[in-house]
């Protein structure tokens, strides 16, 4: 990132040996890159520095480095042959905790003590019986007991409190909440240190910790839906309302909270939902809505995305490992609009982009559809998988199943 600020080349090296094999361009490359994934979503960024600059300080000591993530960009964990000469593969196992409830257990004193019990006996568990051909992953998890402790249903809590994305109140919330997840899991990890012995890779320089990394934000964009369908990880609602497919046919799916408004207002009617559902699950063309409301309900498309950035920089000092930070820009997005909202996640820290959702992909269904749905679902479609679609979908991606 510095060779692109700078204009100079950038060297392309071997991972096997680390020689340079050619120079580019930095900023023809930077420029390529974005182009692709405003046109594709792909590919991520690992803004590798940052990740390196923030690893446990007894990885640092060990001389130990990240090189890659993970597919859904919030695993950031060494790879490769470590300082004691033995080979390391990482090794997700993450749980999330439902900010839609966060009232209901913000106050409860071992609910993320228990949490992370949970993640350190599962990882016990695969220790002791992932085979021989696993014993890279093996080896990794046994010595650093890296976890990840997440979120979702971050958008769902801030409009259970009618508090707009777009403002200081959802900081306010954000630094509160990250903040008090991450001394629970710190005090967690201290407490189960002493009672079963800190991480080898801790202990070797006299530190008492559990787990080297406890926190990482998957996208969750299948637990969401069991969980009754909170907002997925960090990132806004793609819309207000969708169409579910699954294997016994199509069925809407509307925001609860926008219900209870309209019910309130008397506008809780097919016909509106209809307009929502022909607009791509926005309520910006309703004119009973107040503007307040109407902030609150925005759309990903329609949420000014440096907010997406400063919110995930708020929350980046207090996540050890990364998150599955999504962007979302409309077709017609400005090269340099494109441009900053990718450097500004650099300038403020961030770790990784995931996906760059884009509308020039695939638009939403038609109301059509939506109809279809509200008369009684569509008939199953037999020998296939099911299709769960959270949005007027903006394209299908493949999505790491050990993060959903």
């Amino acid at each position: 990132m510095h060779a692109v600020e700078r204009d100079e080349e950038f060297a392309l090296k071997s991972p096997k040996d680390g020689s340079v094999v050619d120079k580019v361009s930095a900023r023809d490359l930077w420029i390529r890159l974005l182009t692709a994934r405003i046109e594709t979503g792909e590919p991520y960024i690992v803004y590798i520095d940052h990740v390196n600059d923030r690893i446990p300080d007894h990885h640092k000591m060990a001389g130990l480095n990240v090189k890659m993530s993970n597919l859904c960009s919030e695993i950031t964990l060494p790879t490769g042959k470590d300082h004691l000469g033995n080979e390391r593969t990482a090794v997700c196992c993450l749980s999330s905790l439902n900010l839609e409830t966060f009232d209901e257990w913000k106050d409860h004193p071992m609910i993320i003590e228990d949490v992370m019990r949970f993640l350190d006996n599962v990882l016990s568990d695969f220790i002791a019986k992932a085979p021989d051909s696993m014993k890279r992953a093996k080896y990794a998890a046994m010595r650093e007991r890296s976890v990840g402790l997440g979120v979702m249903g971050w958008h769902s809590f801030l409009q259970s409190k009618m508090i707009p994305m777009e403002g200081v109140m959802a900081k306010v919330w954000n630094r509160k909440i990250f903040q008090q997840i991450k001394r629970q899991v710190d005090e967690a990890s201290v407490k189960l240190a002493h009672e079963r012995g800190p991480c080898p890779d801790a202990a070797d320089y006299g530190v008492m910790e559990r787990f080297s990394n406890k926190m990482a934000i998957a996208p969750t964009a299948s637990i969401s839906i069991i969980c009754g369908g909170a907002s997925p990880g960090i990132e806004p609602n793609a819309a207000n309302a969708f169409t579910h497919k699954t294997l016994s046919g199509s069925f809407p799916v509307k925001n609860r909270y926008l219900e209870a408004i309209l019910e309130q207002k008397g506008h809780n009617t097919d016909d509106i939902w209809s307009s929502i559902f022909t607009n791509e699950g926005s309520v910006q063309h309703l004119d009973f809505l107040s503007q307040e409301e109407k902030d609150v309900f925005k759309t990903a498309f329609e949420i000014d995305q440096r907010w997406i950035v400063e919110h995930s920089a708020d929350r980046a000092p207090f996540v050890c490992q990364a998150q599955s930070v999504n962007i979302f820009l409309p077709a017609n997005v400005h090269k340099a609009d494109l441009h900053r909202i990718h450097w500004e996640a650099w300038q403020k820290g961030l770790k990784s982009l995931y996906y760059c959702r884009s509308k020039s992909i695939q638009r939403a269904e038609s109301d059509a559809s939506w109809k279809r749905s509200q008369a009684g679902g569509e008939p199953p479609k037999d020998n296939r998988e099911p299709e769960l679609t959270e949005q007027p979908q903006e394209g299908k991606y493949e999505e790491c199943l050990a993060c959903q």
